[in-house]
């Protein structure tokens, strides 16, 4: 009986995943999807800073760390320049 009963799941999860309804939503459940913990209600992130320059709370974490360490290497080049 468990032989049937798995085979019977195997057919109706194959027959579920095929569907092109079913497709549409995996996509749909995929894209909205995030990878880290966030707030759901917040508003999206914005693909590039300089389509929203002024606020860098839209911004995504990768382009504020790219501006930190670019401060960071400002910096330290002007330091370096200053002090030599």
């Amino acid at each position: 009986m468990s032989g049937v009963t798995a085979l019977r799941r195997l057919a109706h999860r194959s027959l579920r995943t095929t569907s092109a309804t079913s497709f549409k939503q995996q996509h749909a459940q995929q894209q909205q999807r995030r990878l880290f913990a966030s707030d759901p209600n917040a508003p999206p992130k914005v693909n590039y800073p300089w389509q929203d320059p002024t606020n860098p709370g839209n911004w995504k974490e990768e382009h504020l760390v790219f501006v930190i360490l670019g401060g960071w290497g400002v910096v330290i080049v002007g330091g370096k320049a200053a002090l030599s």
